[in-house]
């Protein structure tokens, strides 16, 4: 028998600083305002947007791929919001695949000037509790993946301190701002997570 994996759509997990929850329709303002703020320190990290995609389509975007990526149980994307209701960053699990891989790959994004507090390494540690925690609390995965391009030297940060084992390189693995960059491969398994469970 199969056990209860959660509906995506309901996952929540609040930490010391954050609460991690599926984007809303009433978050478009703060969206598109972290999105303005962060956009320059973003560019080197991340896959540009199509020139005629404006702001507010990406947050479209952004809540459709949430949505049906809950409703297909294959990603899960949260933003973090601080106590005064702030969109901090963007949280992910994407590509879960279930079977005999039980796995997915996280994605994060912290806005810029929210970068050095410790809120990225505090989002993914609630990331990791989502993903490995046995259901119906969490999604009880077996393995989660992260690659990180070697000149992200914040994101190196967060996945070392969170406990990501380095697995190798992958080269030449994603095109960014025109460019295949090669990325450093990093992957924890749930009896390697001290607070999943």
């Amino acid at each position: 028998m199969a056990s209860a994996v959660p509906r995506l759509e309901e996952v929540r997990k609040a930490t010391e600083r954050l609460t991690l929850r599926r984007l809303t329709l009433a978050d478009q303002a703060a969206f598109v305002a972290m999105l303005d703020e962060s956009a320059e320190a973003w560019a080197p990290w991340t896959p540009s947007p199509p020139d005629d995609l404006t702001p507010a389509d990406r947050f479209r975007r952004e809540i459709e791929r949430g949505a049906s990526g809950a409703r297909a149980g294959t990603h899960l994307r949260l933003g973090a919001f601080g106590p005064e209701g702030r969109l901090i960053g963007l949280f992910s699990l994407n590509e879960i695949v279930r079977g005999v891989f039980e796995s997915a790959y996280a994605g994060w994004q912290v806005r810029a000037t929210d970068a050095g507090r410790g809120l990225g390494t505090e989002g993914v540690s609630a990331l990791l509790d989502i993903a490995f925690a046995a259901p119906p609390r969490g999604l009880g995965l077996h393995r989660v993946q992260a690659n990180i391009m070697p000149s992200n030297a914040a994101s190196l940060g967060v996945a070392r301190k969170v406990g990501f084992r380095r697995e190798g390189e992958a080269l030449r693995y994603l095109r960014i701002a025109g460019r295949w960059e090669d990325h450093v491969m990093f992957a924890l398994t749930a009896d390697e997570w001290p607070r999943g469970a």
